[in-house]
């Protein structure tokens, strides 16, 4: 031991009293950090800096401390539990990150600014959101703006040429029937449905629902093109699903919106008949004898006499040269923290081609958001449309006897008086004047929806629940007055004769719809470090309730009152029946991902159907999906600057479609009430109803043939895929697909002969296979105040039939097995037979008979099985069908100031239209010559002509059960400017004195013109008679609105 000094003892003691007092120190800083970095409840609300819509799925986390973090709800929404003084890190790719001090405040409101050079970044996927980095799937997407570039009253036409992977094909341009068929990569099934499924806010909803939408109330559309993203939705996701977001409301100040535009259509193509003296002397020709004199012929030529001799067009007679359509939007939306709220109204008007056919509909959407409490939030949406038609429907009638109808018939004398055009001809111009005839339709549409959002932080931070029910109903009226028109002949001294008229008919038609659905959702969403979860467990519930009622009386003493009081009973018809649907689901999503960087998913669903046996009513489907981002590596940094972005992606799984074609219970041994048939003069036939002493009792009749052993149709689909982007401008996606369809629901139609007189029952019995690729490129680049962009998508979907049940005796040739889906099957053609030395020197040609003498000008039939003789056992498979294999679409835009411009080419290939009946054969039924035989018909003049010499032959127009001829095979590819829009924003000083915060107006083309190969009708058109109403190009003039 040692003794210290005095000094020594003196300085110890200071140092005591020093650490005495920084321990005091310390410990009032202390406490004085504890109450500042204490845990808050912070409430937050993320929107984008342009548009100040809500952002959903943006990353929010404590800084340094990535354990503590969620992401945004749909309506931008967050809450989240943290550290006083902390600081939010808030990201979101396509925009750029901030970090915001929470600085003690419970509320927060961020506005994330966007990054031009950044990807697009959520998606809406099945049942949910996810960022489009993440994304493992195959999802194609298009925004609002987009979408109303297209200026269409049909939704499903506004998509055509934008979505790679969507092939959409519209044949008619009808006021309100005008939907496009939709198809997702192709068709991949040989019976059934082959549309995809359509999913509104969450609720399955039919493609009507979706067409005739008001195209200003959707926010989004979201197409899933593989497993990974549709399989969710198990059987109702084998082709595909169209997954549409509505727009919501946002807490922002209320904002009124008004849109609307004015168009003027015209048909793009109608088909080209011969002029009476053209048709007359031709006919001639044709016949081989002189059915009209020189004297005749004359007359037609000069028309001198217009009475006995006219020059009728009859498209000019029944369509006007425009038709005109308008549609209006008017908007309010904004909202509180607590109550955000988005409701429309729309109205569209379609006139059409003539006076008497029109389609109006009115749209109403509503749809509010509430936050009850900071964890609790209620969304209720109500929409609703009503449509009224006047002759809707009714147009193929129409076209096919303006086909029909020659130049010489008469249409009206000269005072307007309508004619008789002779006794096989009707005056359809006369038949649908206003006053007379009409098909009268009203459809009233409800739906409703409700969901309750519920977190469930307190069990475990990321959890949440959300219950939703929703209620859709839909009633068709109709009312359908017949009555003949007043047609006059003259007699012999020049006095009108009024054509004796028949009995005026009524039907009435009341269809009702019903559905309800019942959703269970449990949701989790974490974040620990670098590992991000994002789980989902759902049960679904729908039942439906369907009815149908019809009523007739064919005769009336009196057209004064069209009441179906005032008819007669006798050969009246009553009809009703009613049926009830019901499924249930289980299904469930979990997503991981690793740093945004090694992403994983899995979906699971089991669905149960009513159409098969309790034993095989429950089909399990599931798939898996990985994604590497690449460019998230270490070793990829280097090429950052070039490349981006880049993410490698693939798909595997399975769905299933329960659709029976209309075989109800096809397990079930049943008798079915027989259901008589109108015959030709309109009487039923009621053969099958039975007599029991005074009283008529319907009769029964075997059901189809039970089969207990059908089960789910089941679609294996793969996928991988590329995407990237370069140099912060260009962004690619490449998508490689496979799909194999087995198990498919079908009869044996091909293979037992109808004279079985059974009906056969519903097997799984098919195969099919389909694949392709599709893809997107664009190209964006901002020069001082110059903003463009540059884009394209294309898809190529070709199927091909496995399997399926075909007669053993059936020719190689004529198969389905091997071969797409809807081909097309006949003659095989080499050009026209020049000389009898060339006739003389080719297989002979006995596709009219034995006893045919084949003359030049003729068809030239190919020998296919190289017999020597062309007969009907040399028909064979000539092509792929109408449905393209190959559809693109290049759009471009162009910004300056305030002056915008946009564009979108739209075309098809690999697909083929067949021509038949009088829009494409001289004299058919009596009927029209087209021009096309006029200048390219087969004569000693012209040797190398398109179509055959103009004689009565079924060698050049077979009559056999498969006529298809290939000489009136076309190919169908087209390219179209679908549509070129150029429009001007006002500056806002302009307009600031009369409170008008946004005005647009602008000037729109669609389908200005097109370039196809196909003669008479429009590409697209499908009925292969050309009684279609034509597709129609477009003039608007609109503008846009905003207080």
């Amino acid at each position: 031991m040692f003794a210290l000094s005095k000094t020594d003892n003196e300085l110890i003691l200071i140092i005591q009293r020093l650490m005495k007092k920084l321990l005091s120190v310390l410990i009032l800083l202390g406490a004085y950090l504890t109450v500042f970095s204490q845990n808050i409840q912070v409430t937050g609300t993320v929107i984008g800096g342009s548009d100040r819509e809500p952002l959903p799925g943006v990353n929010v986390v404590v800084k340094d401390a990535t354990a503590n973090g969620t992401i945004t709800d749909l309506d931008g929404k967050f809450i989240l539990t943290v550290p006083s003084n902390s600081i939010l890190s808030v990201s979101y790719i396509g925009y750029k990150s901030q970090d915001i001090p929470v600085k003690g405040n419970k509320i927060l409101h961020v506005v994330l600014e966007e990054d031009a050079a950044a990807l697009e970044e959520v998606v809406v996927v099945g049942y949910g959101v996810q960022k489009k980095a993440n994304l493992t799937g195959a999802v194609t997407s298009i925004k609002s703006d987009e979408l109303l570039k297209a200026k269409s009253a049909n939704s499903t036409n506004a998509l055509v040429g934008q979505m790679p992977g969507l092939i959409s094909k519209q044949a008619t341009g009808e006021p309100g029937a005008d939907d496009a068929s939709l198809y997702v990569r192709g068709i991949a099934t040989f019976q059934g449905e082959t549309s995809p499924a359509f999913i509104i806010d969450g609720m399955e909803r039919s493609s009507a629902d979706f067409a005739r939408m008001d195209p200003n109330d959707i926010e989004s559309i979201n197409v899933l093109k593989d497993a990974a993203s549709a399989a969710i939705f198990g059987m109702r996701g084998a082709n595909g699903v169209v997954v549409i977001t509505t727009k919501r409301g946002t807490q922002d100040k209320t904002t009124i919106k008004y849109s609307g535009n004015v168009s003027i259509q015209s048909p793009t193509k109608l088909p080209e008949f011969a002029n009476s003296y053209d048709y007359a002397r031709l006919y001639n020709t044709y016949t081989g004898k002189e059915i009209y004199n020189g004297d005749e012929l004359a007359k037609f030529r000069d028309g001198t006499d217009p009475e006995k001799y006219p020059n009728t067009d009859w498209y000019k007679e029944m369509l006007s040269q425009r038709a005109i359509q308008h549609q209006h939007n008017l908007s309010v939306s904004g909202g509180t923290e607590k109550v955000r709220y988005y409701v429309s109204a729309g109205f569209l008007s379609q006139g059409g081609l003539w006076e008497d056919l029109d389609y109006k509909r009115y749209n109403l959407r509503s749809n509010i958001d509430a936050t009850i409490t900071n964890t609790t939030r209620l969304g209720v949406d109500i929409s609703g449309r009503v449509e009224n038609t006047l002759n809707v429907g009714a147009s193929q009638g129409i076209f096919q006897q303006l086909v029909r109808n020659t130049p010489v018939l008469l249409c009206r004398y000269p005072d307007g008086t309508f004619a008789v055009p002779d006794a096989t001809h009707p005056n359809i111009v006369a038949s649908n004047q206003p006053g007379g005839s009409y098909s009268k339709g009203n459809t009233f549409v409800v739906d409703a929806r409700v969901e309750l959002d519920q977190k469930l932080d307190f069990i475990t931070s990321g959890l949440s629940v959300k219950g939703t029910a929703s209620f859709s109903k839909n009633v068709y009226k109709n009312k359908s007055w017949n009555v003949s028109p007043y047609v006059y002949s003259k007699d012999a001294d020049g006095a009108y004769v009024l054509k004796p008229r028949s009995s005026a008919s009524l039907g009435l038609t009341q269809n009702g719809d019903e559905y309800q659905e019942y959703q269970l959702q449990l949701n989790y969403n974490r974040s620990f470090g670098n590992h991000n979860i994002t789980a989902m467990a759902m049960a679904l519930a729908r039942k439906g309730f369907i009815e149908r009622s019809g009523m007739n009386r064919i005769s009336f003493d009196s057209e004064i009152l069209d009441q179906m009081n005032a008819g007669n009973t006798a050969n009246q018809s009553l009809n009703a029946y009613d049926s009830k649907t019901a499924r249930a689901s289980y299904m469930g999503r979990i997503n991981y991902n690793y740093a945004q960087k090694y992403l994983v998913e899995f979906n699971l669903r089991r669905d149960a159907s009513e159409n098969f046996a309790p034993n095989k009513r429950w089909g399990t489907f599931a798939s898996a999906s990985l994604g590497w981002v690449l460019s998230e590596e270490k070793f990829f940094q280097n090429l950052k600057n070039t490349v981006n972005f880049l993410k490698v992606r693939a798909s595997y799984g399975t769905l299933g479609n329960d659709n029976t074609g209309g075989v109800t219970f096809p397990f079930y041994s049943r008798f079915d009430l027989y259901s008589g048939n109108n015959a030709s003069n309109g009487f039923t036939n009621n053969l099958g109803d039975y007599i029991f002493g005074t009283l008529l009792t319907k009769g029964m009749l075997p059901g189809p043939i039970a089969n207990a052993l059908a089960t789910w149709e089941k679609s294996t689909k793969t996928n991988v895929a590329v995407d990237a982007t370069l140099f912060n401008r260009l962004n690619l996606t490449v998508d490689f697909f496979m799909e194999k369809r087995t198990d498919i629901l079908a009869q044996r139609g091909a293979e037992v002969p109808s004279s079985f007189g059974g009906i056969l029952p519903l097997e799984n019995l098919g195969e099919v296979k389909n694949k392709g690729v599709d893809l997107s490129l664009n190209y964006h680049q901002r020069i001082q105040q110059v903003d463009f962009s540059l884009g394209g998508n294309f898809t190529f979907a070709r199927n091909e039939i496995v399997e399926m049940a075909e007669a053993a005796g059936t020719s190689k040739y004529m198969r389905k097995t091997g071969r797409p889906i809807n081909g097309y099957y006949g003659y095989k053609t080499d050009g026209i037979f020049k000389s009898q030395e060339e006739i003389d020197a080719y297989p002979k040609q006995e596709v009219a008979g034995t006893g045919y003498v084949t003359k030049p000008g003729d068809i030239k039939y190919v020998d296919v099985d190289g017999n020597g003789v062309v007969d009907s056992n040399d028909m064979t498979y000539l092509g792929n069908g109408n449905i393209p294999e190959i559809i693109y679409g290049i759009n471009g835009s162009l910004n300056w100031k305030n002056l915008d411009f946009s564009f979108l080419f739209q075309g098809a290939a690999r697909t083929q239209v067949y021509l038949k009946g009088g829009v494409i054969q001289p004299y058919f039924n009596q009927g029209n010559l087209p021009q096309l035989w006029v200048n390219e018909s087969w004569t000693e003049q012209n040797v190398n002509a398109k179509y055959p010499r103009l004689a009565e032959s079924t060698h050049n127009f077979p009559t056999t059960d498969i006529s298809a001829v290939q000489t009136y095979l076309y190919d169908a590819s087209y390219l179209r400017l679908k549509n070129i829009e150029i429009g001007y924003t006002l500056p806002s000083r302009w307009l600031r004195s009369a409170a008008i915060t946004g005005l647009r107006v602008y000037v729109n083309a669609q389908n200005l013109f097109t370039i196809s190969n196909v003669p008479q009708i429009d590409p697209e058109n499908t009925q292969q008679e050309g009684w279609t109403y034509p597709q129609m190009k477009a003039f608007n003039v609109g503008l846009t609105l905003q207080f």
